[in-house]
């Protein structure tokens, strides 16, 4: 299973294009140029981050988008969220089945735990994390 998408993978990079211009409007035009990615889908991508309030959109000549969440509060969690739902790793292969070890499954334990780490790594990091942290690459 891919962690991280096409959908989520342009999402961030466009949040992280965008969060470098806090209070200047970011058009499709220029996103799709600067980060070289389709503009269909980019600005399907781009209105399912309006939605959901991360981006606001502003209409007609100038227009474009802009952050409405600070970058600092902009988790990797909740972006994967919006286009993958819920984040496991792993699912039991037995699930459907009657698990002869339901209690002391070292596997799963161990992937439960791991699953733990990965939530939290997601949840600390964030799009000005990101920022922060770049070699000068977005």
């Amino acid at each position: 299973m891919r962690l991280i998408n096409k959908n989520i993978y342009y999402a961030i990079r466009s949040l992280l294009y965008i969060a470098q211009r806090p209070y200047k409007n970011t058009s499709v035009s220029e996103v799709v140029n600067k980060l070289k990615m389709r503009r269909a889908f980019l600005r399907r991508i781009l209105q399912i981050l309006s939605k959901k309030k991360i981006l606001k959109s502003l209409k007609g000549k100038g227009g474009g988008f802009v952050l409405n969440t600070p970058a600092s509060k902009l988790r990797l969690i909740d972006i994967i969220k919006i286009f993958r739902g819920r984040i496991d790793i792993m699912d039991c292969l037995l699930e459907k089945d009657i698990c002869p070890y339901p209690d002391d499954c070292v596997l799963m334990a161990h992937m439960k735990d791991i699953k733990k780490r990965l939530h939290r790594v997601l949840a600390e990091t964030t799009i000005a994390t990101l920022l922060k942290n770049r070699d000068g690459r977005i």
